[in-house]
Protein backbone atom coordinates (compact mmCIF):
# COMPACT_ATOMS: atom_id res chain seq x y z
CA UNK A 1 0.00 0.00 0.00
CA UNK A 2 2.71 2.48 0.86
CA UNK A 3 4.68 1.66 -2.58
CA UNK A 4 1.15 2.40 -4.34
CA UNK A 5 1.15 5.85 -2.62
CA UNK A 6 4.50 6.89 -3.30
CA UNK A 7 3.51 6.27 -7.21
CA UNK A 8 1.02 8.66 -7.25
CA UNK A 9 2.97 11.04 -5.40
CA UNK A 10 5.81 10.76 -8.02
CA UNK A 11 3.28 10.98 -10.70
CA UNK A 12 1.16 14.00 -9.04
CA UNK A 13 4.77 15.52 -9.20
CA UNK A 14 5.33 14.91 -12.65
CA UNK A 15 1.69 16.46 -13.64
CA UNK A 16 2.25 19.48 -11.72
CA UNK A 17 5.75 19.68 -13.36
CA UNK A 18 4.91 19.00 -17.05
CA UNK A 19 2.10 21.68 -16.04
CA UNK A 20 3.94 24.30 -14.31
CA UNK A 21 6.80 23.92 -17.86
CA UNK A 22 3.26 24.91 -20.29
CA UNK A 23 2.76 27.92 -18.19
CA UNK A 24 6.38 28.80 -18.14
CA UNK A 25 6.79 28.59 -22.02
CA UNK A 26 3.57 30.60 -22.19
CA UNK A 27 4.75 32.89 -19.92
CA UNK A 28 8.18 33.52 -21.63
CA UNK A 29 5.98 33.83 -25.05
CA UNK A 30 4.52 37.05 -24.46
CA UNK A 31 6.41 39.96 -25.60
CA UNK A 32 6.76 42.61 -23.92
CA UNK A 33 7.81 46.86 -24.75
CA UNK A 34 11.00 46.18 -22.43
CA UNK A 35 11.95 42.86 -23.95
CA UNK A 36 11.39 44.42 -27.41
CA UNK A 37 13.59 47.23 -26.45
CA UNK A 38 16.46 44.66 -24.98
CA UNK A 39 16.17 42.16 -27.92
CA UNK A 40 16.25 45.66 -30.44
CA UNK A 41 19.42 46.43 -28.49
CA UNK A 42 21.50 43.51 -28.51
CA UNK A 43 20.68 43.26 -32.51
CA UNK A 44 21.95 46.29 -33.33
CA UNK A 45 25.08 46.31 -31.18
CA UNK A 46 25.85 42.79 -32.90
CA UNK A 47 24.52 44.35 -35.98
CA UNK A 48 22.19 41.46 -36.73
CA UNK A 49 20.04 42.34 -39.75
CA UNK A 50 16.87 40.89 -38.06
CA UNK A 51 16.96 44.23 -35.44
CA UNK A 52 14.68 45.25 -38.73
CA UNK A 53 12.06 43.48 -37.09
CA UNK A 54 11.62 45.13 -33.86
CA UNK A 55 11.51 48.64 -35.62
CA UNK A 56 8.53 50.49 -36.48
CA UNK A 57 7.49 51.00 -39.88
CA UNK A 58 8.60 54.62 -39.84
CA UNK A 59 12.31 53.37 -39.77
CA UNK A 60 11.94 50.21 -42.44
CA UNK A 61 11.68 51.46 -46.08
CA UNK A 62 12.72 49.07 -48.58
CA UNK A 63 15.43 46.41 -48.09
CA UNK A 64 18.28 48.76 -49.17
CA UNK A 65 16.69 51.88 -47.85
CA UNK A 66 15.88 50.78 -44.28
CA UNK A 67 17.74 52.74 -41.48
CA UNK A 68 19.17 48.85 -40.42
CA UNK A 69 20.27 48.17 -43.53
CA UNK A 70 22.23 51.23 -43.45
CA UNK A 71 23.76 51.41 -39.88
CA UNK A 72 25.12 48.05 -41.01
CA UNK A 73 26.42 49.17 -44.31
CA UNK A 74 28.35 51.64 -42.56
CA UNK A 75 29.59 49.64 -39.95
CA UNK A 76 30.81 47.10 -42.30
CA UNK A 77 32.38 49.79 -44.41
CA UNK A 78 33.97 51.63 -41.20
CA UNK A 79 35.49 48.23 -40.11
CA UNK A 80 36.86 47.86 -44.01
CA UNK A 81 38.42 51.47 -44.07
CA UNK A 82 40.07 50.16 -40.54
CA UNK A 83 41.34 47.08 -42.40
CA UNK A 84 39.01 44.20 -40.13
CA UNK A 85 36.10 42.22 -40.84
CA UNK A 86 32.56 43.29 -39.49
CA UNK A 87 33.24 41.21 -36.55
CA UNK A 88 36.15 43.81 -34.94
CA UNK A 89 32.83 46.00 -34.60
CA UNK A 90 29.96 44.01 -33.60
CA UNK A 91 29.53 45.07 -29.76
CA UNK A 92 27.62 42.65 -27.11
CA UNK A 93 26.03 43.77 -24.12
CA UNK A 94 26.72 43.21 -20.41
CA UNK A 95 25.37 44.77 -17.03
CA UNK A 96 22.16 45.87 -19.08
CA UNK A 97 19.55 47.56 -16.65
CA UNK A 98 15.80 48.87 -17.98
CA UNK A 99 13.90 51.56 -16.89
CA UNK A 100 10.48 52.21 -17.44
CA UNK A 101 9.59 55.57 -17.39
CA UNK A 102 6.13 56.12 -19.37
CA UNK A 103 3.90 52.64 -20.53
CA UNK A 104 0.18 52.65 -21.31
CA UNK A 105 -1.46 50.36 -24.11
CA UNK A 106 -0.39 52.06 -26.85
CA UNK A 107 3.41 53.52 -26.35
CA UNK A 108 6.29 52.82 -23.94
CA UNK A 109 9.08 54.76 -23.04
CA UNK A 110 12.14 52.36 -21.99
CA UNK A 111 15.25 53.71 -20.39
CA UNK A 112 18.49 51.04 -21.15
CA UNK A 113 21.59 51.81 -19.61
CA UNK A 114 24.82 49.35 -20.16
CA UNK A 115 28.16 48.89 -20.78
CA UNK A 116 29.04 47.21 -23.99
CA UNK A 117 32.33 45.09 -25.51
CA UNK A 118 33.35 43.93 -28.83
CA UNK A 119 31.83 40.79 -29.01
CA UNK A 120 34.47 38.43 -29.97
CA UNK A 121 34.49 34.34 -29.18
CA UNK A 122 33.87 34.45 -25.54
CA UNK A 123 36.96 32.13 -24.25
CA UNK A 124 38.72 35.44 -25.85
CA UNK A 125 36.61 37.60 -23.90
CA UNK A 126 37.45 35.51 -20.81
CA UNK A 127 40.89 36.21 -21.19
CA UNK A 128 40.97 39.64 -21.99
CA UNK A 129 38.95 40.54 -18.72
CA UNK A 130 41.26 38.24 -17.15
CA UNK A 131 44.53 40.07 -18.07
CA UNK A 132 42.36 43.84 -18.03
CA UNK A 133 42.78 43.52 -22.02
CA UNK A 134 40.64 45.40 -24.49
CA UNK A 135 37.84 48.06 -23.22
CA UNK A 136 34.23 48.52 -22.16
CA UNK A 137 32.24 50.93 -23.32
CA UNK A 138 28.74 52.60 -21.44
CA UNK A 139 26.03 53.57 -23.29
CA UNK A 140 22.67 55.07 -22.32
CA UNK A 141 19.08 55.01 -24.54
CA UNK A 142 15.97 56.05 -24.48
CA UNK A 143 13.73 54.44 -26.63
CA UNK A 144 10.42 54.75 -27.65
CA UNK A 145 8.08 52.31 -28.75
CA UNK A 146 4.33 51.87 -29.72
CA UNK A 147 2.39 49.06 -30.42
CA UNK A 148 2.11 48.01 -33.79
CA UNK A 149 -0.32 45.37 -35.27
CA UNK A 150 -0.26 44.00 -31.82
CA UNK A 151 3.30 43.89 -31.26
CA UNK A 152 5.75 46.11 -29.64
CA UNK A 153 7.81 48.13 -32.01
CA UNK A 154 10.96 50.55 -31.53
CA UNK A 155 10.54 54.13 -33.27
CA UNK A 156 11.81 57.68 -33.54
CA UNK A 157 15.78 57.48 -33.94
CA UNK A 158 16.55 55.16 -31.92
CA UNK A 159 20.74 55.15 -31.33
CA UNK A 160 20.56 57.83 -33.51
CA UNK A 161 18.87 55.72 -36.13
CA UNK A 162 17.42 57.33 -38.88
CA UNK A 163 16.17 56.91 -42.27
CA UNK A 164 17.58 59.55 -43.47
CA UNK A 165 21.22 58.65 -42.47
Amino acid sequence: MSNRSNNSAWILVVVLAVCLQVVFVFADCKQTATGTAINFSKAYFLLDADMEAFMCNELIGDEEDSAAFSHIKAMRDEAGDRGFGIGMVQRTITHLETETLVQDGESATIHLSGNNRTAINPIFAYVAKLFGLGQTFTFEETLELINEDGRWKVCGSPFGLSLDV
